[in-house]
């Protein structure tokens, strides 16, 4: 019990690490990559799913466009994409501040 104890705090301590394995500070960053996917139908179209600070301010939303860019360049230049167009970008606020992206790549 002890061992889970520790264990709890321990993993409650570390750094948010995003889908690619950096660690992300809050402070720098307000938005980390959690999840990529492909669609099944369509090629090169993928869904992302970013986790984001909770209470966002408008001077905030270019910061988060900033590293959005920064996280597509570094899936265009890791994929070998020349082009992308994002297609759909949403907020989801309700209980974890979750940040959603489809981009068609070509």
């Amino acid at each position: 019990m002890k061992y889970i104890i520790i264990l709890t705090i321990f993993i409650s301590c570390t750094p948010p690490v995003d889908y690619f394995g950096n660690s992300v500070e809050f402070k720098k960053e307000i938005i980390y990559l959690t999840k990529f996917r492909e669609d099944s139908y369509v090629k090169d179209k993928y869904y992302l799913t970013f986790r984001q600070v909770y209470e966002m301010e408008e001077n905030e939303i270019k910061l988060r466009d900033e590293t959005l860019e920064r996280y597509l360049n570094l899936i265009m230049s890791y994929y070998g994409y020349s082009e992308k167009k994002i297609v759909l970008k949403k907020n989801k606020n309700f209980l974890k501040p979750l940040f959603h992206v489809i981009v068609q790549f070509n």
